[in-house]
């Protein structure tokens, strides 16, 4: 039986706290639109407060990595943190001429995207910072349509399963696991009305599985919004033929060069050799003797902050860590005794790969802040290398 996904209508009560919500807070111009805030409102159940906080702290992390200035194939092609994720990834480009029931479609295919491998070669925060990435230009295509239509918009992710080993995922404490818990924090805490529905096609094994499999890695309130088909053919029950890939029977082809091949929609994933290399941060910023990393403890709800004095405009502050679970990251700057974000504020822990990352600086104080969100007895280690050069 057909039955389209669709945006449900706001209530008069969301409609009119977004209007008033605008005299609290400016929205770019990029991603503004007739319901931006209503999205963001009802995602938060309608807590003004909560609203502000979360929207905030995605506008700063959207001004910090710059990518607010970059188009979208220069964030899925050019710059380094989201070049370096959505390269190992086979993903479908935001078309806002390819819509069903005014919400528009996204496909994953994860066939040639080895999880396991990804998390040895990249840290997992340019996997987080890629995902506020990806929801910027979801914000952009709903911003365009909203703007267009007069109506709520949505995207709706259809999340190819063919060739992913289900058992990389089982075990809670493993890196695939525990990257998928962190995006999917994000997508929960900041965009869950952005992405409305998360569609899982090709489940490799039983859909009993992996469902046990997904409550595993998301709340109750995040597990209602996805779908587990177990035929192709009901992808057709749910979205318009124009918003399935005609490599999945629709009508929906990208000629636009960056879909390999064009009927599936996706661009080819770059494979990770045997031989591909890992980043060396020092190396790659001139250090030829690296700074001793130093170890530190974290308690719940506590913070830790490492300071560093640039002296010279155009230094470089250099940071590598990990820690031994889950972190807030981020880096401040003290100006005339305030304190400004230079490095946007994320949920992070150590897989494979050691965090690292590096900014430009002027003269003053730079903070590296490490904040423990949670409130278990035992504390997080932390072990952090970095210097200013």
């Amino acid at each position: 039986m057909k039955q389209l996904v669709g945006v449900e209508p706001f209530s008069d009560e969301i409609l009119k706290k977004a209007e008033k919500l605008k005299n609290k807070i400016a929205v770019p111009s990029q991603i503004d639109s007739p319901f931006f805030l209503a999205r963001f409102l009802r995602g938060n159940k309608g807590d003004e407060e909560l609203t502000i906080r979360r929207l905030r702290d995605y506008f700063t992390h959207r001004a910090l990595l710059g990518y607010d200035n970059l188009d979208d194939l220069q964030i899925l092609r050019k710059m380094p943190i989201t070049k370096d994720c959505f390269e190992r990834f086979s993903i479908s480009k935001m078309d806002p001429s390819v819509s069903s029931n005014n919400c528009h479609v996204i496909v994953q295919r994860m066939e040639s995207s080895d999880v396991k491998e990804i998390i040895k070669i990249i840290p997992l925060s340019f996997v987080l910072h890629s995902y506020f990435a990806l929801q910027e230009m979801f914000c952009r295509c709903l911003a365009k349509t909203e703007n267009a239509t007069g109506k709520p918009s949505a995207v709706i992710c259809v999340l190819d399963l063919t060739g992913l080993p289900l058992a990389d995922f089982m075990n809670p404490l493993g890196g695939p696991a525990k990257l998928a818990r962190l995006v999917v924090k994000i997508w929960a805490e900041y965009f869950s009305e952005n992405m409305i529905k998360l569609v899982l096609i090709n489940p490799p094994g039983l859909v009993s599985i992996v469902f046990k499999v997904s409550r595993l890695l998301m709340d109750e309130a995040t597990v209602a919004r996805l779908s587990i088909l177990s035929s192709l053919d009901d992808l057709h029950n749910i979205l318009e033929p124009q918003a399935i890939p005609k490599a999945y029977g629709g009508t929906w082809v990208d000629r636009s060069g960056f879909a390999d091949p064009p009927e599936g929609c996706v661009n080819r994933a770059l494979p990770i050799l045997p031989n591909t290399p890992k980043r060396d941060i020092w190396d790659e910023e001139g250090f030829i003797n690296p700074p001793t990393a130093k170890s530190f403890t974290v308690k719940a709800k506590a913070l830790h902050d490492v300071s560093r004095k640039c002296t010279t405009t155009g230094q470089r502050l250099v940071w590598q860590f990990e820690s031994s679970s889950d972190i807030d990251f981020e880096v401040i700057r003290i100006e005339g005794g305030k304190e400004k974000n230079v490095w946007p504020r994320i949920t992070i822990t150590s897989l494979k790969v050691l965090e690292f990352g590096a900014l430009n600086c002027e003269p003053g104080e730079y903070v590296l802040r490490f904040s423990n969100p949670s409130s278990s007895w035992f504390p997080v280690k932390i072990n952090l290398a970095t210097d200013i050069k």
